[in-house]
């Protein structure tokens, strides 16, 4: 016990100084979480305050210190911020969270065009993490084994405290092998002293299977229990399963965690109904990382202020957004947690609405900083990717994942197999939003533009013939 207690107070130490954390003493809380656990069967009283610090007076101080710190180590190790506080003449030290604004943001042209020009001249640099590339070139973000091993040890922690995540569980991830969540989630899991499958991003019907068969080990549940994917791969399983006939009978799955794009409220509806498991929503971007949200049950992204400064920008402005506008969130991660590529106010490009005045979550994620769920991407026409998706896959009748493409105000819809009242049942529902019409069109050939999803990205199998 008098351990656990002197490694808390070196955590909360790290946590208010803004100082590295003692990786030993990190990996060494999360063994007394696990045999916590594994004794008493919950955390015990206190045992978020591990996870985020939710006292508002307290985090303007921390947050006053920990960016000031940020600062300072971009401006005197990075090639690039080095170069830009000279270029514009401002002060490392001047930099609070009131004056940040005095320092340009920076973009993802400006990461892809120069990604080596990051790294901090200090850094020892073990991991080249890649984007998937789906909204353009992918991006390269260089991690050190310092990171990696502290954010999979954080991450552990969380999924014991806040996932319900157990030494007896086994949890698979369907994403891509390109992907920082494959290293660091497999470390984390595996920390939890729960089993972890690599199942990758192949064929939905031999996925469906493996969630399906028996894996019969010893000390783990009899099936796949938590699930790791995007929105679209969830959406293609969804689909396989209406066309395989599998039923929630089936499968052993607790917990189905999606990220990576814009959940719908009817897909994780149908995907519930299908699997018999809840489905999570977050939020999470290899640039920014350790930085991610949680959605609560009331619909709201809330973004810890621990890990990183968040701000919400207008997207063609960058002033801030005014409360229930639209902006991109844009993340300045802590060097507490980041030592190799230095960002800072890096643009997202992810859109969300701010909360109007006088809107106040009242979920236990309360005294979180709260927006509304990712939007997306937002089309010339004001349109955002969540408008659409949600006007698509409210339809039953169209299949999965949701295929479109816009050009101009007219919206190209994939919908497969003929259905006489369709169109009339899509224009419909779409009264009100910017569209001058609706086509729907048999394959994703047809459309007038590529629609690239991450469940395009399948990595190939000699299962069913791949």
């Amino acid at each position: 016990m008098f351990g656990t207690a002197v490694r808390q107070l070196g955590y909360a130490w790290s946590m208010m100084s803004g100082r590295r954390f003692r990786l030993r003493d990190v990996n060494a809380l999360v063994d007394d979480m696990r045999e916590t656990l594994e004794t008493f069967g919950s955390p015990g009283e206190g045992a978020d305050d591990l996870l985020a610090g939710n006292d508002p007076e307290l985090q303007e101080d921390l947050t006053r210190r920990r960016l000031r710190r940020t600062v300072r180590h971009a401006a005197a190790e990075s090639p690039y911020y080095r170069h830009r506080f000279a270029a514009t003449g401002v002060d490392p030290a001047s930099i609070t969270p009131d004056t940040l604004a005095s320092i340009a943001p920076t973009t993802k042209a400006d990461l892809r065009g120069r990604p080596a020009a990051f790294v901090s001249d200090r850094a020892k640099p073990a991991v080249l993490a890649h984007t998937t590339g789906t909204t353009g070139t992918p991006t390269l973000v260089w991690f050190s084994a310092y990171e990696i091993e502290l954010m999979s040890s954080l991450s552990a922690l969380a999924l014991m405290m806040a996932g319900n995540l157990r030494s007896d569980d086994v949890w698979a991830n369907a994403i891509s092998s390109r992907s920082i969540a494959q290293i660091l989630t497999e470390r984390a899991v595996t920390r939890t002293g729960a089993a972890f499958a690599h199942l990758g991003a192949i064929d939905p019907a031999a996925t469906l299977d493996r969630l399906a068969t028996p894996l019969h080990v010893p000390g783990k549940r009899p099936q796949i229990t938590h699930l790791n994917l995007t929105a679209s791969y969830l959406a293609a399983l969804v689909q396989e399963a209406d066309r395989g006939g599998w039923k929630a009978g089936d499968f052993a799955l607790t917990t189905i965690w999606s990220g990576g794009e814009v959940l719908t409220e009817a897909l994780r509806e149908r995907a519930e109904q299908v699997f018999g498991a809840e489905v999570r929503d977050g939020y999470s971007m290899t640039e920014i990382a350790p930085v991610s949200g949680r959605v609560c049950p009331g619909g709201h992204l809330h973004l810890p202020p621990d890990q990183g400064l968040i701000e919400i920008l207008d997207p063609v402005t960058l002033a801030p957004a005014a409360p229930g506008e639209i902006g991109t969130i844009v993340v300045t991660p802590y060097s507490t947690f980041r030592d190799t590529t230095l960002l800072l106010r890096y643009v997202t490009g992810d859109l969300v609405r701010t909360l109007p005045e006088g809107e106040t979550p009242t979920c236990a994620l309360a005294a979180l900083p709260a927006t509304s769920r990712v939007l997306g991407r937002r089309s010339p026409g004001g349109l955002t990717t969540r408008d659409v998706l949600d006007l698509l896959q409210a339809e039953p009748a169209l299949p999965l994942p949701t295929r479109y493409a816009l050009d101009g105000e007219l919206l190209y819809v994939v919908a497969g197999k003929h259905d006489p009242g369709l169109l009339g049942r899509l224009e419909e529902r779409a009264h009100g939003l910017p569209l001058t019409g609706i086509v729907l069109v048999e394959t994703a050939e047809d459309l007038p533009a590529p629609c690239r999803l991450r469940a395009d990205l399948l990595e190939l199998s000699f299962e069913r013939g791949l």
